[in-house]
């Protein structure tokens, strides 16, 4: 089932009312312009360096090709939420962003870098950044993903 469906699904089941989310790995927006159309009221922190990480420069491209499509990317979300007040989009590893965001969050959806170490951090992290009984999701929950699958 994909992601929009399950969340639109799980909301209508519970009867939630999201009033500030944060997505950790934003890339091109796409999810992230999801939240914004489903829950137009909320607030949203957009997470997302938009550099590469060392497991992305092992696939051989080279830093200069991989970080041209980052920019790529980065300047999409920008242009999908320029004129959207409800959005902060914030250039920073989920680490460096966690003193700049909202300490009562309804939802955090962790989409980042996939490694353990990088998973297991934004796990714990992020966790104590959600209010009680709301909600701490994510993406890739698969077996190319090993490395998520151990932090989950």
């Amino acid at each position: 089932m994909h992601r929009s469906v399950s969340l639109k699904l799980l909301t209508l089941a519970r009867g939630i009312q999201f009033k500030n989310l944060a997505e950790i790995g934003v890339w091109l927006g796409e999810t992230s312009y999801f939240f914004s159309q489903f829950f137009p009221e909320a607030h949203l922190y957009l997470i997302d360096p938009w550099k590469p990480s060392k497991q992305y420069l092992e696939n051989g491209q080279g830093p200069s090709h991989i970080q041209q499509e980052y920019d790529w990317a980065r300047k999409n979300a920008h242009r999908l939420f320029q004129n959207n007040s409800q959005v902060s989009i914030l250039q920073k590893t989920s680490h460096d962003a966690l003193s700049l965001v909202l300490n009562h969050l309804d939802l955090v959806f962790i989409d980042g870098n996939h490694s353990y170490r990088a998973v297991k951090d934004d796990i714990q992290n992020w966790r104590r950044k959600i209010r009680r009984g709301e909600l701490l999701t994510g993406h890739n929950y698969h077996p190319n993903f090993l490395g998520l699958i151990r932090a989950v």
